[in-house]
């Protein structure tokens, strides 16, 4: 059977968490957010984070237990059978090659318009979002352990600009503070609130990327819970201060119609080129860190559904030289470029945010269902309560949802159904369901 190389520690786990989940989310949509709820935007992170946590938490006892790579695909499988399996397997699948689509599409947009705003076709755009999709091809097939200290760097880039933007911000507002700024708090009432923290639960939900590395952790029934608890944390006050910061700064309404909400703040606190373009290069390097570990988490999980059946056994292939798997990595590189032709950003964020609040749901469900013939070991108290609570809380920000991210999202899911009785069901034997690794917990 093959195995992927055990390198990953602790420290690395929770870099590549964060590299995943701070990203084009609070550089972007933070603005947006804030436009909706209002000053109350610091609550909707706070709700969102919540929501974060107790999935984080589902996912720690979950992944302390069963350590193969597949995340909530292996867990939905294992706890409801092959057809949910399959299905949530195959929304993960295409999750991870728009978002790969969509945040090079975000990147080229934004390096585009600020270094070269002439070159604004979409041939332009197609070159670079590929040429950014290659490069992180290409870091992950090397070698994990080089991918992994270059999403430390990024990391690092960011956590450090961050940082300083709420330094800044904050030592403005200490000599410019105005009161009306934070008036009225919740303009759009309690479901204002409540649909920005549907918006902004996006900018946690890289997390889930320490859990698809079990099987290349030193240590995944002790890191890989520490490493998604850490990652949330650090990640909510990071995200708190921000929202804090922007919004004693600039007027809500403001916020809501400017395309870079960090950026936009920053240039009124200070007219510094050189801070604002160290702003626009953290920016960048936040996009870039997010595409090459999304292609991280992305080829294990096809690795996983090649591994049990599924798709072509090709794909769980690992390379002789590199210890990655190649060919799973190459195919969804090559899928989002494919999909660099939709070029529409609107279109894949409503596929890919439903997508996963449903398996961020079925993610709690599956703990539930399978805690007696688990043992993990991290153990959660007070259970069911906190499996529950991460359920409830994902089915609120799915109805909080914009109504066309909820028509595309459920259209997807009856397709992924039909596809599996139509096709998978009828072709694969069940013994090719049933390996070995989905018979052991």
């Amino acid at each position: 059977m093959p195995k992927l190389k055990r390198e990953l520690n602790v420290f690395y786990l929770v870099m590549i968490g964060i590299a995943n989940i701070i990203g084009a989310g609070i550089f972007v949509v933070s603005g947006v957010a804030a436009g909706i709820a209002g000053p109350s935007v610091v609550i909707s992170f706070f709700i969102a984070s919540l929501a974060a946590l107790f999935t984080g938490l589902s996912l720690a006892e979950l992944s302390s237990a069963i350590t193969q790579t597949g995340e909530s695909y292996t867990y939905s499988r294992k706890a409801f059978g092959n057809s949910i399996g399959f299905v949530v397997g195959l929304i993960k699948m295409m999750n991870n090659v728009l978002s790969v689509t969509a945040v090079t599409m975000g990147f080229s947009i934004f390096l585009i318009s600020f270094f070269f705003p002439s070159l604004n076709s979409f041939i332009y755009l197609f070159t670079v979002s590929s040429l950014v999709i290659l490069l992180s091809t290409y870091l992950n097939i090397v070698d994990i352990s080089k991918m992994s200290k270059v999403a430390t760097f990024l990391t690092l880039v960011k956590i450090f600009a961050i940082s300083f933007f709420i330094t800044l911000g904050l030592f403005y507002v200490k000599d410019n503070f105005d009161p009306q700024k934070l008036q009225p708090v919740f303009p759009n009432g309690l479901s204002g609130t409540f649909h920005a923290a549907s918006m902004v639960f996006f900018a946690y939900i890289g997390f889930q990327v320490i859990a698809m590395a079990t099987e290349e952790a030193k240590n995944p029934k002790r890191d890989i819970p520490a490493a998604i608890l850490f990652s949330i944390f650090i990640c909510y006050v990071l995200y708190s201060l921000v929202a804090l910061v922007q919004v004693l700064v600039v007027d809500w309404q403001t916020l809501g119609k400017v395309e870079n909400s960090v950026l936009y703040v920053t240039q009124k606190i200070t007219d510094n080129y050189f801070v604002s373009l160290f702003m626009i290069f953290s920016i960048l390097s936040a996009m870039l860190s997010v595409i090459i570990t999304t292609i991280y988490s992305g080829s294990r999980l096809f690795f996983a559904f090649s591994r049990d059946g599924f798709i072509p056994k090709s794909l769980c292939e690992v390379d002789k030289k590199y210890k990655t798997p190649v060919k799973s990595i190459l195919l969804l590189s090559f899928m989002s470029i494919l999909c660099l032709f939709i070029n529409d950003i609107n279109l894949l964020i409503s596929i890919v945010s439903f997508g996963y609040l449903l398996t961020f749901l079925l993610t709690n469900l599956s703990l539930i269902k399978l805690k007696k013939k688990i043992k993990p070991k991290f153990e959660l108290p007070f259970h069911p309560w906190i499996p529950i609570l991460g359920a409830i809380s994902t089915i609120l920000l799915i109805i909080s949802l914009d109504n066309v991210a909820k028509i595309v999202g459920l259209a997807f899911v009856l397709l992924s159904f039909l596809i599996y009785f139509l096709f998978v069901k009828r072709k694969l034997d069940k013994n090719v369901f049933r390996s070995t690794h989905s018979q052991h917990f």
